[in-house]
């Protein structure tokens, strides 16, 4: 009975050292988008779909000032600022892949 004890601590002290390393040896896939790192690939969709929307929101804006600037009465500026919406989107979209 003792060396049957004896013998399953010798092997589980002989085998315990290996079961973090096996455990390590598991590669993790990292995403990466515009410099950032993302643990799961719902995550860096989400960044990117982010990013769109911001582009689309600077785009809109800044074309919607420069033509209420030079002049353009409400129509035009609103006509401007849906392109410019649609053209950041679209820089937004396809700047970077996940």
């Amino acid at each position: 009975m003792r060396s049957l004890t004896l013998g399953l601590v010798a092997i589980a002290m002989t085998t315990a050292p290996a079961l973090p390393l096996a455990a390590k040896e598991k590669k993790q896939t990292v995403w990466e988008y515009d410099g950032h790192h993302y643990e799961s690939y719902e995550a860096c969709k989400k960044a990117k779909q982010k990013s769109k929307e911001r582009a689309a929101i600077v785009g809109a804006a800044s074309a919607g000032t420069v033509a209420a600037i030079a002049g353009g009465n409400l129509g035009e500026t609103a006509l401007v600022a849906g392109a410019g919406a649609l053209t950041g989107a679209v820089i937004g979209k396809n700047a970077k892949k996940c």
